[in-house]
């Protein structure tokens, strides 16, 4: 009942014992995405991958609270490429928006590290 309250389907794993794998995937996913961005790669099938990926891994990684605003900064985000078809590219002021919310998760997620 828990996974299907987080919407997290049986065929992804939880974190068990690979807390700290979880959380180096995570970091590495913010930033490969961030980089992308910042190296002008805008089209969506070459960020969306990356970002699901990002997307699970949070999902996956149990001791992060269902309600992190990390976590819904990133969904909404998939959310807007998913509306979007391969070949489209997010315009200056997307990118610009992204890269903030990116890094107001990115934040989020390394205060809730320190806490």
């Amino acid at each position: 009942m828990e996974r299907i309250k987080e919407d997290r389907p049986i065929t992804i794993k939880d974190d068990k014992g690979n807390l700290n794998r979880c959380i180096a995937d995570i970091v590495s996913l913010f930033i490969t995405v961030m980089d992308k961005l910042r190296l002008e790669i805008r089209a969506m099938d070459e960020i969306q991958p990356d970002l699901r990926q990002l997307m699970e891994t949070m999902n996956r990684m149990s001791h992060l609270p269902p309600d992190f605003e990390g976590r819904q900064k990133v969904n909404q985000w998939l959310q807007t490429l998913s509306g979007m078809s391969a070949s489209d590219e997010l315009d200056d002021s997307q990118v610009r928006q992204m890269l903030f919310d990116l890094e107001f998760a990115y934040n989020a997620f390394n205060r809730f590290l320190h806490s």
